[in-house]
């Protein structure tokens, strides 16, 4: 799927920016990619420079802190034809990265995954995996994953990460809706394997089985998701999978919801 053409600034994976001619750059130094992500993340609000020191140099900001910031910020603006510092700014305060919701990947992302929940909870299946496969399209990887750490950088990468887990679990739960069952188990698979403990995507892959005739295959999801519980945390599965459990051993129709009660939202 392309990217939507007003995209300026992707954090959903390596952290890059288009310059005015429409190419696309990595940024090459890793003092100006981390400078570059703060402002993204913070993007429309002055971030002091203190802030940028401590996010810049965590152990012990230089002498020169001040100045080596002001060669970070010109060589940003010279990559992004900022020249006038128009989008990048400089304040009394610190600096301010302008950017227009549609212009970065993270709000994009953000008005797509809304877009689908919304039409999740209005029984929209078709229209909701549409704005959900458009959200989780925009990712590249892990958000952010050239920069390097930083208390902050890795809080605002988890919370990234866990609504791109968000999105991704409403949208298969709209693919399964519309009978995408054949289609969406080695997605599925993928995912349980990547992530042992995320409940919802067992009993998402254990219908997924059940609903293409292969009941013992999901009766062995189950059995494996008992194990690791067990082994791992000293616990059972959750209320959802042990009823899909029942359901699957009397053989009887799956109701799964479209929307999981507990899930969070995508912002």
């Amino acid at each position: 799927m392309a990217l939507p053409t007003l995209i300026r600034y992707r954090i959903l994976g390596p952290v890059q920016m288009r310059s005015a001619d429409g190419t696309w750059h990595d940024v090459p130094q890793d003092k100006w990619r981390t400078l570059l992500a703060v402002l993204l993340v913070r993007a429309n609000r002055v971030v002091p420079y203190e802030e940028l020191y401590r996010q810049l140099w965590p152990e012990a900001p230089p002498e020169s802190r001040r100045k080596l910031v002001q060669q970070y910020v010109h060589r940003l603006r010279r990559i992004l034809g900022d020249p006038g510092g128009e989008t990048l700014r400089t304040r009394a305060a610190g600096y301010e990265m302008r950017v227009p919701a549609d212009e970065l990947d993270a709000e994009q992302f953000d008005g797509h995954c809304s877009a689908g929940r919304l039409a999740l909870a209005t029984g929209t299946p078709a229209e909701a995996m549409e704005h959900l496969g458009r959200a989780v399209a925009l990712w590249r990887g892990a958000a952010m994953s050239d920069v390097v750490d930083t208390r902050a950088i890795a809080a605002e990468r988890v919370r990234l990460d866990e609504r791109r887990l968000v999105a991704t679990e409403m949208w298969l739960r709209a693919g399964l809706a519309s009978g995408q069952h054949d289609v969406l188990i080695p997605e599925l698979e993928s995912l349980v394997t990547a992530h042992p403990l995320r409940e919802y995507f067992r009993e998402l892959l254990m219908t997924a089985l059940y609903e293409t005739g292969r009941r013992a295959d999901a009766l062995s999801v189950s059995r494996n998701l008992r194990r690791v519980l067990r082994e791992e945390l000293g616990l059972d599965p959750g209320a959802a999978v042990q009823r899909l459990e029942r359901t699957i051993l009397l053989g009887e129709d799956v109701s799964l919801p479209l929307l999981r009660p507990s899930a969070r939202s995508c912002s």
